[in-house]
């Protein structure tokens, strides 16, 4: 596996305005290109936030291992995809 990441996680703010709005995730849906990038997943909700709060939750309770786990199951996940792109 490279030593460089192969996806790159963004949380944006959406605009207010239903057009400006309507063309990010347009352009920005999954299965979709963007400047030689396929989006593999989107979400509507701050999962990064999301998942910090799980991490203190996890961290707290002593179970850390448990997210430590799924991160490398992702990697394997990703892997796995950019082979058999």
């Amino acid at each position: 596996m490279s030593s460089h990441p192969d996806v790159f996680t963004v949380v944006m703010q959406l605009p207010a305005d239903p057009e400006q709005r309507k063309a990010v995730t347009q352009a920005l849906s999954i299965g979709g290109d963007f400047h030689g990038a396929k989006i593999t997943a989107a979400s509507m909700e701050d999962e990064i936030s999301t998942l910090e709060f799980i991490e203190a939750a996890l961290e707290e309770e002593g179970l850390f291992h448990v997210l430590e786990q799924a991160r490398e199951k992702a990697k394997v996940l990703h892997l796995r995809n950019s082979i058999s792109a």
